[in-house]
């Protein structure tokens, strides 16, 4: 059935595609397609109108396939999926009649009023204790507190997520103490609950509008010929494990990433390893909004040197000790991954909810931490260390010894296709920074190439590198990309014509990488860009740059096109967010 809005949809608040006299003598062989309105598959009481998908913007690439498209057809999901179970007081309603005394005369109770509310946030979030206490004796009348111990107490009596657990972990080494006994180390988890923390997204309001519960394929054709991917809900992999669970049952992808920090900034002593949790049934523009809070923070692990280990087995007790707290941190999602566990969603329903695995970000040495795979090694797929060069396919596989691996008991888990892109360290900071850049002053020079950045025009929203290049002393994502905008002019009859055709054809791959909607003409192109490169890598070799391409950044280029059909474009899976988060979770505290 194809179906056609018109007028109906001017106050919508998003941008809708048009088409305008569909041709409805199309035949759809592959189910059925809906143009324009996202229909939900459910015959319930509510209206549940999903959000059509949001016309983004491209990057600019030469040749790029346009992404200009009259249509947009969606297709069902044959079966029952999030299936209304009743209705209940949402959780946020729930938090606001229990703040609220009823005879209450205030919102802004437990405090007087607003006044006083702002003057709490201000004090807590830029004052010590110590200070507060110094503010509060002066002569301030009216205050429901007169010291720092007090109002905390006020804050106490407000509504907030479920408390901190601590949970000690006791590590036994293989060093053999005085005594005679082992070395023995206590480590501290820090954890929130990851199934309340899914249910606090869930029901939260602010999300309604850009939240979906059942998987669509979209595409720009009536026949379904050209798939788009753009939210996780496109992909394939919400698809695949809808049919895998019962009928009604609603898929929840649980979103997890971690990084490693240094929190000090002179010392490298002090280190955190925060864990973040977020769902893909948020859009990926609210998701990636720190703002938004639609990213929450669901445990600390334990960083420690481990010496009560010999500095032969620390690495491999590192390993052991990072599934062992990992599977401590996710086990409620073990049972209500097989079970599912009913949750009001922002819907204003009541659904029953699988939530599953699907996706972890990490930078490549976590990617290989997460997998138990060498990082000599593809995370990913089983090509042999001294293959990373070229594009055959593999089916061998390196790895440590962890016997447990936290994900063991996660059902429906595939650890290696839950890998994500990483835009930042892969692209921008590998393949162009640390291979790309290095390969063409290894050919014209440095100096050359910081004459090129100095000769170049100015324009406005280019940088100008007035210094060049050499005199940057910190690198940035920001730095990456403003040398990849105008990289290829800089070296036009600089160097060989199959060297620009190697840089034309790795640009070209990085910035089809960073599209925020995807369909599979630009994956095919995408897979060219790619192709392109590994035909004229030769020149390198005669340029004696390179004796060989075995570098885990450029065999990790292959697997983008699969990732993107199945979590849909990489730009929702960036690590620069994590660090973003950092911010707020880690270093703002410890400073």
């Amino acid at each position: 059935m194809i179906s056609e809005t018109g007028d109906d949809l001017e106050d919508e608040p998003y941008d809708w595609w048009y088409e305008s006299e569909p041709d409805v003598s199309l035949d759809l062989h592959e189910g059925n397609f809906i143009q324009h309105v996202w229909e939900h598959n459910q015959s319930e009481p509510h209206d549940l109108c999903e959000l059509p998908l949001p016309q983004t913007k491209c990057a600019r690439v030469d040749d790029i396939p346009s992404c200009s498209i009259e249509g947009c057809f969606t297709e069902k999901f044959v079966g029952t999926a999030a299936k209304v179970l009743g209705s209940q007081q949402m959780v946020f309603e729930s938090m606001e009649v229990a703040e609220t005394p009823a005879n209450a005369e205030s919102l802004w109770a437990p405090f007087h009023n607003e006044a006083e509310w702002e003057l709490v946030r201000f004090l807590v979030k830029n004052i010590g204790q110590t200070r507060i206490d110094e503010l509060l004796k002066l002569d301030i009348n009216g205050m429901s507190f007169d010291n720092a111990q007090s109002l905390l107490k006020y804050m106490d009596q407000l509504h907030t997520r479920p408390a901190w657990t601590c949970e000690m972990i006791d590590v036994e080494g293989d060093i053999v103490a005085e005594d005679g006994t082992l070395k023995h180390k206590q480590l501290e988890l820090w954890q929130y609950n990851p199934v309340e923390c899914i249910w606090e997204l869930m029901g939260n309001p602010a999300f309604r509008e850009a939240m979906s519960y059942v998987p669509k394929h979209a595409y720009t054709d009536a026949r379904g010929k050209n798939c788009i991917y753009d939210e996780m809900w496109t992909g394939e992999w919400w698809w695949d494990m809808q049919k895998r669970l019962p009928e009604g049952a609603m898929v929840t992808p649980v979103i997890l990433s971690s990084d490693k920090m240094t929190l000090s900034q002179f010392s490298r002593d002090k280190k955190a390893w925060p864990v973040y949790l977020t769902i893909g049934n948020i859009s990926k523009d609210i998701r990636c909004q720190v703002s938004a809070h639609a990213t929450l923070l669901i445990g600390y692990l334990p960083v420690s040197k481990l010496k009560c280990f010999h500095k032969k087995t620390q690495s491999l007790a590192g390993y052991h000790l990072f599934h062992h707290v990992m599977s401590l941190l996710l086990h409620p999602l073990v049972d209500a991954s097989h079970h599912g566990k009913e949750m009001i969603c922002a819907d204003g329903y009541l659904h029953r909810v699988h939530p599953m695995l699907a996706a972890y970000i990490a930078d490549f040495p976590e990617q290989c931490l997460v997998g138990c795979t060498k990082e000599s090694c593809c995370p990913r797929c089983l090509v042999e260390s001294n293959k990373h060069g070229d594009l055959e396919d593999w089916v061998s596989r390196s790895l440590h010894a962890v016997f447990d691996p936290f994900w063991k008991e996660l059902p429906f888990t595939n650890i290696f296709t839950c890998l994500t892109p990483d835009i930042l360290h892969q692209l921008h900071k590998g393949i162009f920074h640390d291979h790309l850049l290095q390969w063409c002053i290894s050919i014209i020079g440095k100096k050359e190439i910081d004459m090129h950045f100095q000769a170049m025009t100015q324009y406005p929203g280019l940088r100008h590198f007035k210094k060049g290049i050499s005199s940057v002393m910190q690198w940035t994502g920001t730095e990456h990309k403003e040398m990849e905008r105008v990289f290829i002019g800089l070296l036009a009859s600089a160097v060989d014509d199959h060297v620009l055709v190697v840089v034309h054809s790795l640009l070209d791959f990085i910035y089809y990488a960073q599209l925020q909607q995807h369909m599979d003409t630009t994956l095919t192109a995408m897979e060219e860009s790619l192709k392109m490169f590994h035909s004229h890598k030769h020149i390198l070799v005669e340029l004696q740059v390179r004796e060989d391409f075995n570098m885990p950044k450029i065999h990790s280029m292959k697997h983008y096109v699969s990732l993107i059909q199945a979590l849909s474009s990489a730009d929702g899976y960036n690590t620069e967010y994590p660090k973003w988060l950092h911010i707020n979770y880690a270093k703002d505290g410890y400073q």
